[in-house]
């Protein structure tokens, strides 16, 4: 695999959506290339990040709000 096959299957793999045997490629390249293997680290913070905020809920006060404007008024 190259870089450029890891970087492009990068969010895939992080997803888990890649196939068992590219899968095990990815994780070979990124033990042998230092680079890659950096992004992917940073690519998983960012992911977790991503992730945590879409869990987090709006307080009632801005439901209301959003709902007032969708509504007209």
């Amino acid at each position: 695999m190259t870089c450029e096959d890891a970087h492009l299957h990068m969010h895939d793999y992080i997803s888990g959506e890649l196939s068992p045997e590219i899968c095990d490629d990815m994780f070979d390249h990124f033990e042998a290339c230092e680079y890659c293997r950096n992004h992917f680290h940073e690519a998983r913070r960012m992911a977790a990040g991503i992730g945590n905020l879409m869990q987090s809920t709006a307080p009632p006060e801005l439901h209301s709000a959003v709902s007032r404007i969708l509504a007209g008024g």
